[in-house]
């Protein structure tokens, strides 16, 4: 039986995907209940060059050829607006064939923008394939996900905003590298209406994180911060406080002497989270990320990470536009708990290992018509680590044409 994405069935699926991109009639769009409910079709193809596929230090290099297609449905009537989407994307690289993908997405979400009490509820499916840093080796899992906010005036000034969430990373070959993870969050933030364009807030977040390896990691974080205009022109939202972590492992667990058991430890550290956009000019504005916080990577390692982005975008006319961004970021491995071995390792398998890297990209964007948009992009990405197995360079390189009714 042939692959699903070899060359022969590739060209098929170009060529199929090639005609989606084909001028289509009106009715692609459906409009109806007088234009409260609408639904839309999207496609795209593109081709790309990578040169570090798994994200390693042998960094082996292929083309990729990429397409996919999905519609989406808005509905803007009455108090709870609905937005729902269904996709497919596919992957197919030209030498490492065993690396092709076809990944389905979906996502359904009810909002309340107008009373008293405002939110929305969000589920989203998704199967991701992606090349994973933590041990160098493309991953494919599903990854699950729903989401509670809401917000609530309680008098004058004052207002409490929270989330409760779920998310699961399901990976494909759980049990030998990659361990499965559940995710859960509540969170609670009480805003003060200090001016017309800002507010001074202050919250708590609580996470739980367990693992198919029945270890299971805790975050306590408390932070002040602001929601609005947060400097000048800077406006979005900013979180700064600090986290108490702790990780809990089953009774029989031991340290690698294989005599001294161990069931949990502790660590705690800077807590940030920062959003904002600044718009320059009418034609030019950059949205800036930082964020700080502990994590569980993939392969069950507890680390601590620290990120900053910066994306300017320009609006040269009406059809052309570019794209730029920079970023850095670095990961610190604190502890980890060997999947189907009680063996509780600090650092990385018993070593100390951190990573830094830093990311800096451009695009383009021209605007063929008022369904059609073709997309050129560049990225490079650059690691460091103290282990040398984990030093690596990523160049990416792609091309696209997207159509949307």
């Amino acid at each position: 039986m042939p692959h699903p994405l070899s060359p022969r069935n590739r060209r098929h699926l170009l060529a199929g995907l090639a005609g989606l991109l084909i001028p289509l009639p009106a009715h692609a769009l459906f409009r109806f209940n007088d234009g409260r409910d609408q639904v839309y079709v999207t496609a795209y193809v593109g081709t790309g060059y990578d040169s570090n596929v798994f994200a390693n230090k042998a960094a082996s290099s292929d083309v990729v050829f990429t397409g996919g297609a999905g519609m989406e449905y808005a509905r803007k009537a009455g108090l709870i607006g609905v937005n729902a989407s269904l996709g497919w994307d596919f992957g197919s690289f030209d030498t490492f064939s065993t690396e092709d993908f076809l990944n389905p997405s979906a996502s359904l979400e009810f909002s309340k923008g107008t009373g008293r009490t405002t939110g929305a509820v969000q589920l989203n499916a998704r199967r991701v394939s992606r090349a994973d840093p933590t041990v160098g080796l493309r991953t494919d899992s599903w990854n699950y996900g729903i989401n509670l906010n809401y917000r609530y005036p309680v008098m004058d000034r004052y207002s409490i905003a929270g989330n409760l969430g779920w998310d699961r990373i399901d990976y494909q070959d759980e049990g030998v590298t990659f361990v499965d993870l559940d995710s859960y969050t509540i969170g609670t933030d009480l805003f003060y209406n200090w001016r017309s364009d800002r507010d001074l807030l202050a919250g708590y977040r609580y996470r739980l994180s367990e693992s198919s390896a029945t270890s299971e990691g805790r975050d306590h974080s408390f932070y002040v911060g602001v929601s609005g205009r947060i400097l000048s022109k800077l406006s979005g939202s900013a979180r700064v406080g600090w986290t108490f972590h702790k990780n809990t492992y089953p009774a029989a667990t031991t340290l690698p002497d294989l005599a001294t058991s161990i069931t949990e430890d502790t660590s705690d550290g800077l807590y940030v989270s920062l959003s904002g956009t600044w718009p320059a000019t009418r034609k030019i504005n950059f949205t800036l990320s930082l964020s700080q916080d502990f994590s569980t990577t993939s392969t069950n390692f507890q680390t601590e990470t620290g990120t900053a982005d910066l994306v300017g975008k320009f609006s040269h006319t009406v059809k052309f536009s570019t794209s730029a961004n920079v970023g850095a970021g670095y990961t610190n491995y604190i502890s980890g708990f060997v999947n189907n071995t009680p063996v509780f390792t600090p650092g990385f398998r018993g070593g100390d290992r951190e990573d830094y890297y830093v990311t800096a990209g451009v695009g383009a964007s021209y605007v063929i018509s008022n369904h059609f948009t073709l997309s050129a992009n560049y990225s490079y990405y650059e690691n460091w680590s103290n282990l040398s197995d984990f030093t690596f360079s990523r160049h990416s390189i792609g091309l696209s044409l997207s159509t949307r009714w």
